[in-house]
This record gives C-alpha cells, structure tokens and sequence, in this order.
C-alpha cells in the first residue's frame, strides 16, 4: 500500500477550498478520485498537475501558457537505472550553458562529461519543446506499486529564482516523455533516455 498527498489549494474561479489534486488514473469523478485506496493501481502519479473543485465543478492546470516557461533558471535531469547507463544533465537557461554526465557501470565504456554553451535560439527551441511536452504541469510522482527493482529511475528538479519545483518517477513516466528525452537530447547532444 502507499501513502498518497493530496492537495487543496483555492479555485480560482469561486475560491472555494473544496478542491483536490486528479490522480490520472482513476476515473475524473470525485467519489473515486477521494477514496483511492479501494483501487488495485499497478501504476499512479501524484501531485500538482491538474486541481478540480467540487463546489464549481471548475478544472485547471498550476502553470497556463508559456509565460512560466521564461521564469526556469536551471534544469536537473536524471534518468538511469540497473545495469546502466545512467544519465545527469543540467540546463542552465539563465548562463546558456548545458552540462552532460553519463556513468556506465556494468559496461567497458569510460564515464562521459561534457560542457557546452548553447545559443538563445537553441534554449528558446528547448523551452518551446518543453510547454508542447506540458512540462511544468507534471505531477510531482509517478510511480509503480509493488517491489521492482530493475528499470529506469527519474529525477527532475525546476529552478526558478525564489524556488524549485521537483518531479520524480520509477518505470512509470508522463505522457509526453518520449518528446523531454529528445528534447534533452538534441539540446545536450547526447542519448537521454
């Protein structure tokens, strides 16, 4: 069994305080989205990707258009798991700068490390993968339930100037990670997977 956070924040339409945050794989009906411990879920996500109120009915996501996209400072991704490679790359929008780690554990290949400076048009193109990908409004977790051990372990951390934001998962991944990875990879010049 696992412990879900769930979340209240005021709706922005009636300020009302009745609100929660959806679990994405539970059927969008409050009477199942409250009581999630009656589910056998092999897989679920948690957090603050979309909010709904009951007393409104209103639905909504915390970050709307692309303007939040300008606020990230810096971007620490991590992706790896057993028997490797496991990948570490930081995006540092602010100083133009993207910073590549990869280690290789149980392989015969040496450890990667590499710095480059990207141009304002590269870091621009990336942000604007990164809203297609509706990045900002992942949920905090996504996980599988039961005991795996092998696989691929994420991390994401979010920088902004008063704050940082972070996401994290194991085998279970947003919807639309596939285009982060290429996004991430095309920018760092690296496989990110």
């Amino acid at each position: 069994m696992f412990t879900i956070r769930r979340l209240t924040p005021t709706c922005p339409k009636c300020n009302g305080c009745h609100t929660y945050d959806v679990i994405p794989e539970l059927p969008s009906e409050p009477q199942w989205q409250l009581r999630p411990f009656d589910f056998s879920l092999e897989t679920y996500s948690v957090g603050n990707a979309t909010y709904y109120c009951m007393d409104c009915e209103y639905k909504w996501k915390k970050y709307r258009g692309k303007k939040p996209y300008e606020k990230i400072k810096v971007i620490y991704a991590h992706a790896g798991g057993f028997p490797g490679p496991y990948h570490k790359v930081k995006v540092d929008v602010a100083r133009s700068i993207v910073e590549y780690k990869a280690d290789f554990s149980y392989d015969s290949e040496l450890p990667v490390h590499d710095r480059k400076e990207r141009s304002k048009e590269e870091l621009e193109f990336f942000l604007a993968k990164l809203y297609t990908c509706d990045f900002m409004n992942w949920a905090e977790e996504y996980d599988m339930s039961g005991p795996v051990l092998d696989g691929t372990h994420w991390s994401i951390r979010i920088e902004y100037d008063t704050h940082c934001e972070m996401k994290r998962g194991s085998n279970h991944y947003p919807s639309k990670w596939a285009t982060f990875c290429k996004a991430i990879s095309s920018l760092s010049g690296y496989e990110y997977y």
